[in-house]
């Protein structure tokens, strides 16, 4: 057995097995999607939008309901493919880094990779940020999600699966950016985002909370730490 089965068995084991089950997971992140990826897509819902080893299709499903009309993913599993395909997104079979290099150059207006990050060996991440980069229109955007280097509980994230290789901090993902040529970068710390019921009362605390633990590691360590969460959200604009 392999890390590839590892995979399989995790795929099999989220008991997503329908569209039904695609559009549960889909609504019950769309809170967050609508907080933190909604303002970084395109303002005009007829711009092309991909995502990058789409999985079930969950986000692509949450793109059709916010009325954008030209979507596609691409994905290697094909029983994944399967239910990403009963979304009624066009879904290919392929490679990442593959598809990309096959792409019209300038042609997207987003390209989004959930989760996809920390599965790849660095010069496959060099690889896909050139190929974004060629693949996005001008002023286009990749947005990633991806365990957060900087934060002190990077391993719930980091270590929780097998096929996990690697992750970046904003420092060297602003560096990365740089140097493939996007004009900018920007973070998001998903804590408090992901908070969905009594907002009034819990992100407030959360707020708090994060604020005293920053100075108490500032104080300890000397190091100024802006995002805690475990998962980093990032925005790289052509």
């Amino acid at each position: 057995m392999s890390h590839l089965d590892y995979y399989k068995f995790q795929s099999e084991a989220r008991g997503v097995r329908s569209l039904d089950d695609v559009q549960r997971i889909a609504a019950e992140k769309a809170y967050l999607y609508d907080r933190l990826v909604l303002p970084w897509l395109p303002a005009d819902h007829a711009r092309p939008v991909a995502e990058l080893a789409c999985g079930h299709g969950s986000f692509l499903h949450w793109l059709k309901t916010k009325n954008f009309s030209a979507i596609a993913g691409v994905d290697s599993s094909p029983p994944q493919i399967a239910l990403a395909r009963q979304t009624g997104a066009p879904v290919d079979e392929d490679d990442v880094n593959r598809w990309l290099a096959r792409q019209t150059k300038n042609h997207f207006g987003a390209l989004v990779a959930i989760d996809l990050v920390e599965h790849l060996a660095k010069d496959e991440f060099m690889v896909l940020l050139r190929g974004a980069h060629t693949a996005l229109a001008p002023g286009g955007s990749l947005i990633l999600r991806l365990p957060n280097g900087d934060s002190p509980f990077v391993g719930m994230n980091l270590f929780n699966d097998i096929t996990h290789v690697w992750t970046y901090t904003p420092n060297c993902l602003n560096s990365l950016a740089q140097m493939h040529g996007f004009k900018r970068a920007e973070f998001a710390d998903e804590g408090a985002e992901a908070i969905r019921d009594q907002r009034w009362l819990k992100v407030p605390l959360a707020k708090l909370s994060a604020g005293i633990l920053r100075a108490l590691i500032q104080a300890a360590t000397r190091e100024k730490i802006r995002h805690l969460s475990p998962h980093l959200w990032a925005r790289l604009v052509k």
